[in-house]
């Protein structure tokens, strides 16, 4: 647990604002308030016109316990410059009584919210794709897969169209430091993507390290045979000789992060490509 935490806490150095002088300020709206806690979507928009554009909700890492929208900025920008209507998502972290769970229902009113303020925000209701990274992308998995959360239906509004996962967490069902994260607030299987791929699965693209020992390469492939197998689209990139979000430290994973850049540039093109492959780029 200790070594997961301290891994997601570095991984931020990829994720998170470069250069703070030089950043460009979101647009930040309340998305869900749940108690006295206020979460909030930070919107990032293409250049101004009158067209709806496709978006993209994105989903940080951080051990389900840490982390924080901003580590998301960077990437959101860059799929701004590509047309789309880009929302780093913050949500509810596992701690002070809280589970991943909340924050997969935090993820559902996101992609909820996002719908049903498309005129406010220019957003194609029926092009609305999740980026989840680590923890996040088992958040957007989740929409994407579970019938129910806490016992509710998931609705389409809920769901995304199409979803990246980047190093993403999808066995969940007997991985024991998600089973201590979820101790009392459910069933860890109610939870886990892997268990629920069906050919409704949206278009999916997953990026994953072969020497991950955080989240396993086994899973990545197993989650793409099932989609295969059921008829839906999923495709898998697998990067030799490089561990969790494509670190270049094989030995220590989760101290001295260090991606390997080339595959981290080739990554973030095959993202751009599997969108533009589905018409959410601007031509």
């Amino acid at each position: 647990m200790k070594k997961y935490l301290l891994l997601t806490l570095l991984s931020c150095l990829l994720f998170s604002a470069a250069n703070a002088q030089k950043a460009i300020v979101p647009d930040s709206f309340v998305y869900s308030k749940v108690g006295a806690k206020e979460l909030r979507a930070y919107v990032f928009r293409p250049k101004a016109d009158r067209k709806r554009h496709p978006a993209i909700l994105l989903f940080h890492g951080g051990a389900w316990q840490l982390g924080e929208a901003a580590w998301n900025f960077d990437r959101a920008k860059e799929f701004a410059a590509n047309g789309m209507v880009a929302i780093a998502v913050e949500y509810r972290l596992a701690n002070n009584g809280l589970s991943p769970a909340d924050g997969v229902e935090d993820a559902m009113a996101a992609f909820a919210w996002a719908r049903q303020n498309s005129k406010m925000l220019g957003i194609d209701t029926k092009k609305v794709a999740g980026y989840g990274v680590s923890a996040g992308g088992h958040l957007v998995a989740a929409t994407a897969t579970l019938p129910t959360v806490k016992g509710k239906n998931i609705e389409s509004k809920s769901r995304p169209n199409a979803i990246l996962l980047y190093s993403p967490a999808l066995n969940m069902a007997a991985d024991p430091y998600f089973m201590r994260l979820m101790a009392s607030h459910g069933n860890p299987a109610d939870y886990s993507p892997s268990g629920y791929v069906t050919q409704r699965l949206p278009p999916t693209l997953i990026i994953q390290g072969e020497q991950d020992s955080i989240v396993y390469t086994k899973d990545a492939k197993d989650f793409r045979d099932k989609a295969q197998k059921a008829g839906a689209t999923c495709q898998l990139y697998i990067y030799p000789g490089v561990g969790h979000l494509l670190t270049r430290n094989i030995k220590i994973q989760y101290k001295d992060f260090d991606s390997d850049p080339k595959f981290a540039s080739d990554a973030h093109q095959r993202e751009d490509r599997f969108l533009d492959s589905l018409g959410y780029f601007k031509k």
